[in-house]
């Protein structure tokens, strides 16, 4: 027996919305952890790129939102905010030459950008037994963005009406340079994601932000005349060697059978930083999101003659 055509319209009907509805958007946040790369701290040695010269001991802090799109099965695009904080000092370090130089900051991040995530493996059916729950996909991602940064350091001196207080760095020009606070940023990293019952997605994901700026620590280039400063506060956080300082930077260019550095290296056009690479940093976070259901684009102008023929059936039905 042939089955009665309002049930194959039905199933049809069905089967097509089921097929066009689209799991667009989802909306979530994320904590984790947050490190930078830069003068400033580091490993011994000169400077490597990446994470080769960051020490874990100064890992801080990142959480922030984010919505994303499914553009399609395999590009997203993600728009996001995020507040982090980097900090590092040279004390920690087992160079020499930055032991000596004894300068630290710390400074927090506020972060705004937009990335496209492209699919480089998922697996819809992550139990294989045909149930599509969870689904399981690994991505990559590259966009651009915007950055607030405030590099501030904690003054112990001889300016009483500083001591102990939390010094913006940047009105300062410790180097005679000026910089904003405004910068560019270009994150590009790796992340992964599952998604239980379609709707709660679970994903961790690690991010390194190429910046245009070489001041998130505010050291760059070399150091300037004390005179040429704007204040005794500017001059004293300029240079910060001390006796202790080059106490312990001796001891390890002893072990490390390398120069022992002296006084002379911190005088005015001695090198401060190093103005060829500019600063970075790193985001790695834990991630939850919610996904929203919606009808896309393509279904709306694809089967939307069907909603409206329905609604034509039901007014025509005949009355009792």
């Amino acid at each position: 027996m042939r089955p009665p055509k309002i049930l194959v319209f039905a199933v049809f009907f069905f089967l097509s919305a089921y097929a066009s509805a689209q799991y667009r958007w989802d909306f979530g946040a994320g904590i984790g952890f947050s490190n930078y790369l830069g003068e400033i701290g580091g490993q011994e040695g000169e400077r490597r790129d990446f994470l080769f010269d960051m020490k874990l001991n100064r890992t801080q802090y990142v959480f922030g939102g984010f919505a994303r799109y499914k553009y399609s099965p395999s590009i997203s695009f993600n728009f996001g905010v995020n507040y982090g904080r980097v900090r590092a000092n040279d004390y920690n370090s087992q160079n020499p030459a930055r032991v000596s130089r004894n300068l630290s900051f710390k400074n927090n991040i506020l972060e705004f950008s937009g990335r496209a995530e492209i699919s480089l493996f998922y697996d819809n059916d992550v139990s294989g037994k045909g149930y599509y729950n969870p689904d399981f996909k690994i991505y990559g991602f590259i966009g651009a963005g915007v950055m607030h940064h405030n590099p501030k350091v904690v003054y112990y001196g001889e300016l009483e009406e500083f001591n102990g207080e939390l010094v913006e760095l940047q009105p300062l020009q410790t180097e005679g340079e000026e910089y904003s606070k405004w910068q560019f940023t270009i994150p590009a990293g790796l992340g992964l994601y599952f998604t239980y019952s379609k709707v709660h997605r679970f994903g961790w994901e690690i991010g390194y932000r190429t910046t245009f700026t070489d001041y998130i620590d505010d050291v760059s280039t070399e150091y300037a005349d004390p005179t040429d400063l704007s204040s005794p506060l500017s001059a004293e956080l300029s240079s910060r060697t001390t006796e202790e300082a080059l106490a312990t930077a001796a001891s390890y260019a002893s072990l490390q059978g390398v120069d022992i550095p002296n006084a002379e290296s911190f005088a005015p056009g001695e090198k401060r930083g190093d103005p060829t690479n500019n600063d970075g940093y790193l985001f790695t976070q834990f991630t939850y999101s919610y996904v929203l259901k919606g009808k896309s684009t393509f279904y709306k102008k694809k089967y939307n003659w069907i909603k409206k023929n329905a609604k034509k059936r039901r007014k025509s039905r005949a009355k009792f």
